[in-house]
């Protein structure tokens, strides 16, 4: 018998249903803060796929989590969350490159000036760097 072979978007996904599904049924006192530690959480993941070329929807993935905390957190604020997790292109190979372009671009489309705001971050950081 022939296992299936995931591929890494279909586990990424996965993860995601996860964590929405532990936001979901969080059984002590919920709090706003959570799932701001949950997205942190994530981003040594939103790196590795991204490293593998896939490319993702922040904005779906903020309005799982907004409707996973039962709309306690707004979807604007959870995608900027997930955005400040991003690595520094720089870290990434040309294929990283070009998924977390496209997975920007997704995002520009809806909040417009995240593009610009980013390159900023990244700038500042390439500068405390040298």
């Amino acid at each position: 018998m022939k296992s299936k072979s995931w591929t890494y978007e279909e586990v990424f996904q996965v993860e995601i249903d996860g964590w929405c599904y532990g936001i979901e049924n969080y059984p002590g006192e919920f709090y706003p803060n959570l799932v701001h530690i949950i997205i942190r959480e994530m981003k040594p993941m939103l790196k590795g796929v991204l490293e593998k070329g896939v490319v993702f929807n922040i904005i779906q993935i903020a309005e799982k989590l907004a409707k996973a905390s039962k709309y306690r957190v707004h979807e604007k604020e959870l995608a900027f969350s997930i955005l400040a997790q991003l690595p520094n292109p720089s870290e990434l190979g040309e294929d990283g490159q070009f998924a977390m372009a496209q997975v920007l671009d997704k995002v520009e489309q809806v909040y417009e000036g995240v593009l610009e705001r980013l390159e900023r971050r990244w700038t500042a950081a390439r500068h405390q760097a040298t």
